[in-house]
Order: C-alpha cells, then sequence, then structure tokens
C-alpha cells in the first residue's frame, strides 16, 4: 500500500526532472548558437552567484504655475488679477542617496538579483534578466519612502518678485513605487555582447559593437495623500496621488572595448521616444486650505505659526482623471567596467533612466540612476 502512494510521488519527481532537464539544455545550447568564439566565450560553468552592493537616487521634480487664468477658474481673489501676479513653484522628492546589498543567482543568460537598503524607509529593489545571442530583456521593481523635499518657489506680486528656496521634509511619509522593463535587439549580437557588461553569463573576448533596437516599459506612481501632507497636496492642485504610464522605442549604439584579457569596458546610449502616455491624478479636498484667506468656501485657514491644527486636518478623495500625453523624448544610458579571471569576476555597472511627463498645472520629470558593484564565483 505504502508503495502505491509513493509512486504518484516518484512520477512527478522524474516529470520535473526531465522538464528541468530540458531547460537546461535548451539554455546551454541557446547560449553558444550563432556565437563567434573568437569575440565572444561561453563559460564551461552555467551557474554564477554574486554579492552586490548598490547605490542608487531616485530624483522626481515636479513643477507648477498658479497664473491668473488658474486662480480665476477656482475664484480666488488677489493672487493672478490684471496685474499679472502669478505664483510657480517647483517641489523636489530627492531622497539621500540609498546604499543597497544584495545577491544575483543566474544561469546561463537567466538571472534573478534581490536588494534592500540599509537606510530606513529606503525600500527594497527586486531584479531579473534574460539574455541571448541577439536579445535581452530586464525587470526592475523598486519601493520606497520619502519625507525629504526640497521646494524652489517664486511669487511675483505688486512687490515685485520674490523667491524662496527651502529645503525640508513632509509630516507624513510620500510613497513611491516604480516598475522599468526594458528589453533591446543586437543587429551584431554575434561578436557583441550587453550581457557580459550587464549580467556577466558570457565573456567578451575583442572589441566589438553592435547597433541596438530598444523598447522600455516604465511605471512610477507617487502617493503623498495622508491628513498631515494637506499643504503639499494644496499646493499641487489638490493631486494627492498620480500614476504615470510610458512604452518607449528607441535605436542606440552599444560598445564593449576589450584593452586586455579578462578586461571589459562597456558604453552604451540609446534616446528614445515616448509612443504611449498615460498619467491617473487622484484629487483631494480638506477642511483646511491653504488658500482660506483668497476664497470664502468653508475652509478653515491654515496657522503657520501653532502646528496644532496638523491633528484636525483631514483630507478625502474627490475624484479621479486620466489623460493621454504627448509625445516626450527621454533617455536610456549605461556602462560598466568589468573583469574577469579564471572562475571569478567582478564588476561595476552604472545606468541612468529620465522619463518627462505633463498634467494638470504642472510638468514631471523623473531621473533614476544607479551604481552597482558586484563579485561573484561561476560553478
Amino acid at each position: 500500500m505504502l508503495c502505491l502512494c509513493v509512486l504518484p510521488v516518484l512520477s512527478q519527481e522524474n516529470r520535473f526532472r526531465k522538464t528541468l532537464g530540458k531547460l537546461q539544455a535548451y539554455l546551454d545550447s541557446s547560449a553558444v548558437r550563432k556565437v563567434d568564439t573568437h569575440y565572444i566565450e561561453v563559460p564551461r560553468m552555467p551557474w554564477r552567484i554574486a554579492i552586490r552592493e548598490k547605490s542608487d537616487e531616485f530624483n522626481l521634480s515636479m513643477k507648477a504655475e498658479l497664473d491668473q487664468k488658474f486662480t480665476a477658474d477656482r475664484g480666488y481673489i488677489g493672487v493672478g488679477d490684471e496685474n499679472g501676479d502669478r505664483f510657480s513653484w517647483k517641489m523636489r522628492f530627492n531622497p539621500p542617496i540609498a546604499q543597497a546589498i544584495g545577491f544575483f543567482v543566474g544561469y546561463r543568460g537567466l538571472g534573478i538579483g534581490y536588494s534592500f537598503n540599509l537606510r530606513k524607509k529606503m525600500g527594497r529593489t527586486f531584479s531579473f534578466s534574460s539574455s541571448g545571442t541577439h536579445y535581452g530583456l530586464n525587470f526592475r521593481y523598486r519601493r520606497f519612502c520619502t519625507n525629504s523635499v526640497y521646494v524652489d518657489a517664486m511669487v511675483k506680486d505688486d512687490d515685485g518678485l520674490e523667491e524662496m528656496h527651502s529645503p525640508g521634509e513632509t509630516p507624513d511619509p510620500v510613497k513611491v513605487r516604480s516598475i522599468i522593463v526594458d528589453g533591446y535587439y543586437l543587429f551584431n549580437g554575434k561578436r557583441f555582447s550587453q550581457a557580459a557588461a550587464y549580467s556577466q553569463s558570457v565573456i567578451q573576448k575583442r572589441s566589438a559593437g553592435s547597433l541596438m533596437l530598444g523598447a522600455m516599459y516604465h511605471y512610477s506612481s507617487v502617493d503623498m495623500a495622508k491628513d498631515r501632507n494637506v499643504m503639499f497636496i494644496q499646493l499641487y492642485d489638490d493631486i494627492g496621488k498620480f500614476s504615470i504610464q510610458q512604452i518607449h522605442l528607441g535605436i542606440g549604439y552599444g560598445y564593449n572595448w576589450v584593452p586586455t584579457r579578462g578586461l571589459l569596458l562597456n558604453a552604451m546610449v540609446m534616446p528614445t521616444i515616448s509612443v504611449f502616455s498615460k498619467v491617473k491624478t487622484h484629487k483631494y479636498d480638506s477642511n483646511y486650505s491653504i488658500f482660506a484667506d483668497l476664497k470664502s468656501d468653508g475652509h478653515k485657514p491654515i496657522d503657520y505659526e501653532n502646528p496644532s491644527w496638523l491633528d484636525d486636518v483631514k483630507v478625502w478623495e474627490t475624484g479621479t482623471d486620466t489623460k493621454y500625453g504627448n509625445v516626450h523624448f527621454n533617455i536610456d544610458a549605461r556602462a560598466s567596467v568589468t573583469y574577469s579571471w579564471n572562475r571569478y569576476f567582478m564588476s561595476v555597472f552604472g545606468q541612468v533612466n529620465q522619463f518627462k511627463s505633463g498634467f494638470s498645472i504642472s510638468d514631471v520629470r523623473l531621473i533614476d540612476w544607479y551604481v552597482r558593484g558586484s563579485f561573484g564565483v561561476r560553478f
């Protein structure tokens, strides 16, 4: 009876091993398929594991201007009148550079990585990569919270022009999420490998370059819709949460320079254009208003001298709006230095992405960059 119970388990285990064996065979064969071995070396040992240290920064700047039309539409008195008064400002969520530690495990062209930041509230990063002779696919997800904010403001009225530059903190944390998925096609994948610089799945033996076609999907969301953040919400046209989705297409060039055996210097630049852009905003109202003295509509005025009003403030969502944006030009740039010897490798890799969008009264620019160092072994 016991044997009869064990047989299905053994059968499932055998099927799993056969499936895994077929997958390994496919990855092994695809790694060497159509590769010029004079330029690219496929390591005999397929597995690799690496320890990674990463420094990254997520710089989000939002610029808005409250002009005559904006204030007139909302019934405010004393701002944006016939004298051309206006109030413009730029808010930057620019948390300190985050230091993260993590690991990476890969088999041939497949790899998975995870890192956690050493600073409190700086979040987590998860990544996945897949590469072949002529293609590459990378996925990166990041989440974190920040209170760090920097405000540049300009007020123009009868007394002239007044500017203000103020670093500070939001009363409650702002939650940020980002997803980047990018893929590329190499025209000269037979002799040039981006994976040699990015994931070290192969080794570049001789210098080579390639024209590249690329596509990228980008998603970012910002959530500052907390009661105590009411001033920042109202300065941003009552927007407490928003998300941006974009799809980019581009053409670029990558080059691997091998000055000596084992040493690889890589650079890649790809200008892109957004072919799809979607912005969703969530609007909020409150029982307090920074404009209460400009408009009699039942809002309580904010007392800038006494912060006790923060214990009484409430915000609530009033609706959402979706806008499909205009065409934007962005850039994807990467560079790395890799050294391989015996079964070991070490590398320093850097990447910067810039995204632009606009909605309501504002323009948004996001710069996401990181520098990653790793040390690994093949087995």
